[in-house]
């Protein structure tokens, strides 16, 4: 195998490689991680950076108190790396919001964010 051979071997493997391992976090997220709204959201969306298996993640919304507040409907929106969950009419306060993705590779990762709603 000539240099020119190996090389391009290397670059396709180191490629392969790295699209193997690579997981699913949060890209953006409506409401925005850490972000102040003045008017209660209907929903929770969020971005990954890679597509993930609705039926093996999920999105749950707690207020400050631990109480779900989300409407348990995780459902994809705006395509295979997008999910998102209905919310509860939200009173001001502090949220939370904990979600699990499981990406088409089948790698597992998980989070949370708060999110506030204006009195």
């Amino acid at each position: 195998m000539g240099t020119t051979q190996a090389a391009l071997v290397a670059t396709a493997f180191a490629l392969l490689s790295s699209r193997a391992s690579a997981h699913a976090f949060v890209r953006t997220a409506s409401p925005a991680v850490g972000s102040v709204v003045s008017q209660p959201p209907g929903q929770v969306v969020i971005d990954f950076t890679e597509d993930v298996e609705p039926e093996f993640s999920s999105i749950n919304v707690q207020n400050a108190s631990g109480v779900r507040v989300d409407a348990g409907n995780v459902h994809p929106a705006r395509g295979r790396s997008h999910l998102a969950v209905g919310l509860k009419p939200l009173p001001p306060g502090k949220y939370r919001v904990i979600w699990h993705a499981t990406s088409t590779d089948t790698h597992k990762t998980a989070g949370v964010y708060t999110f506030t709603v204006k009195r």
